[in-house]
C-alpha cells in the first residue's frame, strides 16, 4: 500500500502524514468557518493559541496556516501602531478638556476587547466540542454499522441452521434427499445469500475467537478503495477489511491477503498487535475465514514485522501465487527472516495460506502481518 498521497498541491509520503494533513485541513476549515480571521484581534488570539500549543497541527498544512496568521498579525500590529500614534497625538492635544472623556473611551475599548476575547474563547471551546462530538459520533456510527452487519450474518446463519435442521428431521414426513452435486459454478452459502445480495463486493467473513475481529471482508478492483469507506461505501475513518484485488478467492489463490487499519480503538486490525505476545498467540492461533462459497479454518504459522520502506526490503504482499515449489520456499524463507514468532516447520507448497496485514509504528513504514495455513 505504498504510494504518494495528495491533498491539493501538497504531497505526503505516508498515509499517516496524509491523514494528519486531512485532520489539519478539517481543523483549519472549522476555524475559518467560525471565526473572522481578518479581524485583527481574532487573528492575534489564534496566533497566541498556536504559539502556546493550545491549538496544534500535525502537518505542513498547519505550518502554512500559522504563517498566514503570523503575517496577518504582523500587518495588523503595524497598522495598530500607526493608529495608536495618531490617537496619542489627538489625546495630547485635547488632554486638558477631554481627559475624562478619553478615559471613558479607553475603558469602553477595554471592555469590548474582553468581550471579543470571551466570544473567541467561547467559539474555540465550541469548535473543540464540535470536533470531539463529531469524532465520537463517527466512531459510534461505524460501530453501529458493524453491529448491524454482524446481526445480519447471525440471523442468516440461524435461519440456515434451522432450515438444515428441518430438512434433517424430515418434519414434512418426506425422506431427506441428498444435496445435488456441486456445479462448476460455486454456490453462495445460505448464510451469506442475503448479505451478498445487499453487498455484491462481499467476498467473505473473518472471525478470531475472543477478539473484536468478527467482520466482513470486501474486495474491489482498487486496493485503496476500502481504506476510508465502510461496507456501505460511505466515508469511514475505520475503513473496511478487504482482500487484495489481485487475489482470486474462488480458485483460490495460494496466498489470500486481507488488509485492515491498525486503529487505536482496536477496531478492524487494531488488535493484531497483541500477537506480539507469545501467550496471546498460543491462545488465539486459529482464524475462521469463510469465503461466501466455503467455510475455512486457518492456523497461524508466523507473526512478522517488516519495514517495507527500507531499500531492498521484501514486499511480502506481492506473493499471491507460487509458480513452483522453489518460489514457495523462497517466500517461506523471507517470512522466517522477519518473523517474531516462527511456526513454519512442516509447511509445504501444498498448503494454502492466509495473510492478515496492517500498519505498525515500530518504524515509519512498518507493517505487522500474520501468516496462517489452511487446516
Amino acid at each position: 500500500m505504498d504510494g504518494v498521497y495528495r491533498l491539493g498541491k501538497h504531497e505526503f509520503a505516508t498515509r499517516e502524514e496524509y491523514e494528519g494533513a486531512q485532520r489539519d485541513l478539517d481543523k483549519i476549515e472549522t476555524i475559518v468557518d467560525h471565526l473572522d480571521i481578518d479581524d485583527p484581534e481574532i487573528a492575534e488570539d489564534i496566533y497566541h493559541l498556536v504559539r502556546e500549543g493550545k491549538v496544534t497541527f500535525e502537518s505542513k498544512l498547519g505550518t502554512v496556516f500559522f504563517c498566514d496568521i503570523s503575517d496577518r498579525v504582523a500587518q495588523n500590529f503595524e497598522y495598530e501602531r500607526k493608529k495608536r500614534k495618531k490617537i496619542e497625538r489627538r489625546r495630547l492635544k485635547a488632554q486638558e478638556d477631554a481627559e475624562g472623556e478619553l478615559q471613558k473611551k479607553k475603558e469602553l475599548q477595554q471592555s469590548q476587547m474582553f468581550h471579543i476575547l470571551g466570544i473567541a474563547c467561547a467559539a474555540l471551546s465550541l469548535i473543540c466540542l464540535l470536533f470531539y462530538v463529531k469524532s465520537v459520533y463517527t466512531e459510534h456510527k461505524a460501530a453501529k454499522k458493524l453491529e448491524e452487519v454482524q446481526r445480519q450474518k447471525n440471523i442468516s446463519q440461524a435461519l440456515d441452521w434451522y432450515t438444515d435442521r428441518i430438512r434433517g428431521d424430515g418434519g414434512s414426513g418426506e425422506v431427506s434427499q441428498p444435496r445435488a452435486e456441486a456445479s462448476a459454478a460455486p454456490t453462495v452459502l445460505p448464510e451469506y445469500e442475503t448479505m451478498y445480495a445487499n453487498y455484491p463486493e462481499l467476498i467473505g467473513w473473518i472471525r478470531i475467537e475472543d477478539t473484536q475481529i468478527d467482520l466482513p471482508v470486501m474486495q474491489s478492483s482498487d486496493n485503496a478503495y476500502y481504506l476510508d469507506k465502510n461496507i456501505d461505501k460511505a466515508k469511514d475513518v475505520n475503513g473496511t477489511l478487504f482482500l487484495d484485488c489481485r487475489d482470486d478467492f474462488v480458485k483460490p489463490s495460494k496466498n489470500l491477503i486481507i488488509y485492515g487499519h491498525n486503529m487505536k480503538s482496536g477496531a478492524m486490525f487494531g488488535g493484531l498487535k497483541q500477537y506480539l505476545e507469545e501467550s496471546y498467540l498460543s491462545s488465539h492461533d486459529r482464524i475462521q475465514f469463510d469465503t461466501i462459497f466455503e467455510k475455512q479454518t486457518y492456523q497461524i504459522i508466523a507473526v512478522c514485522l517488516s519495514d517495507v520502506g527500507a531499500e531492498g526490503a521484501y514486499r511480502y504482499y506481492n506473493f499471491i501465487d507460487a509458480a513452483s515449489d522453489e518460489e514457495f520456499d523462497a517466500f517461506l524463507g523471507h517470512i522466517r527472516s522477519c518473523a517474531v514468532y516462527d511456526r513454519t516447520q512442516g509447511v509445504t507448497g501444498e498448503d494454502d495460506l492466509l495473510t492478515l496485514s496492517t500498519c505498525s509504528s515500530y518504524v515509519e513504514d512498518g507493517r505487522l502481518f500474520i501468516v496462517a495455513k489452511k487446516i
